[in-house]
């Protein structure tokens, strides 16, 4: 089974391109590269999680049949391209893989490891999800992963997740109470290099010029979350049997509020 996708809808008065398919293959081809989708947050759903809630879609409905499977799944809506043609499909193939199989179940949910953010919230990081994480694949090709900040190495050390190709942890803040859409966006704050090198920069224009005075400080808050998720990928770096040549950045994030993302009741 596939990631739940939402169904591809025709805005009103949109032209239709009838001729699309007398154009050259190569110049259809370089059309589909054109319109592949920005990089993704990917929201990973843990199969314990019931959604009480009266499904408001038949995608919706759908996803729900497949709860009692013990395997990730995702409300992220999945690339259109590979719902357009089988020509689009092909090309969008290049880019994604269904992955996060777990104990040989089917992979379900569509990943570009070069540009998608990965992101695991409070459910996904319970005790009761450690079997899941055990025998997960594809985790040694996440290059940018999101999780909340509060105690993730404690569930990551259980079974020894291998992040190899880690290259960016994103620490995300306030997610208890909203509730995400199919297209969620993480608003990152600056990392704590770039912080840190502006703060190196002022520094050095005031010696140039002799003026007294300080430097201005990390916003007390931004400091805080940064302290935090620098503490948090020490903590890992321990526990973790990953040996990165160089560590992953680290920054911070909220999800931003769009449409399609409300807040649980």
């Amino acid at each position: 089974m596939e990631q739940t996708s939402l169904p591809l809808t025709q805005p009103q008065g949109a032209p239709n391109f009838s001729k699309f398919n007398e154009l050259p293959p190569e110049l259809r081809i370089k059309i589909w590269q054109h319109a592949m989708p920005e990089a993704r947050t990917i929201v990973i759903k843990s199969p314990y999680t019931r959604n009480t809630q009266t499904p408001k879609s038949l995608d919706e409905a759908l996803s729900h049949t497949y709860d009692n499977e013990e395997t990730w799944q995702s409300t992220t809506q999945i690339p259109a391209l590979l719902h357009v043609s089988a020509e689009a499909r092909y090309e969008a193939l290049k880019h994604y893989t269904l992955s996060f199989g777990v104990s040989g179940k089917q992979s379900r949910i569509y990943v570009d490891f070069s540009r998608d953010t990965i992101f695991f919230g409070h459910d996904e990081l319970k005790p009761e999800c450690s079997s899941l994480w055990a025998s997960t694949q594809d985790l040694n090709k996440i290059q940018r992963l999101a999780v909340v900040p509060e105690g993730a190495w404690r569930v990551l050390r259980w079974k020894k997740v291998d992040l190899s190709s880690l290259q960016k942890m994103i620490f995300v803040h306030d997610t208890e109470k909203i509730k995400l859409g199919p297209l969620p966006q993480l608003i990152e704050d600056a990392s704590q290099e770039e912080v840190y090198a502006e703060l190196e920069e002022q520094t050095k224009l005031l010696d140039e010029t002799q003026v007294i005075g300080e430097p201005a400080a990390i916003p007390d808050p931004m400091k805080k979350r940064m302290q935090a998720a620098r503490e948090e990928l020490e903590t890992l770096t321990q526990v973790l049997p990953t040996q990165w040549e160089k560590e992953p950045a680290v920054s911070t994030a909220v999800f931003k509020k769009s449409r399609g993302d409300r807040w649980a009741c």
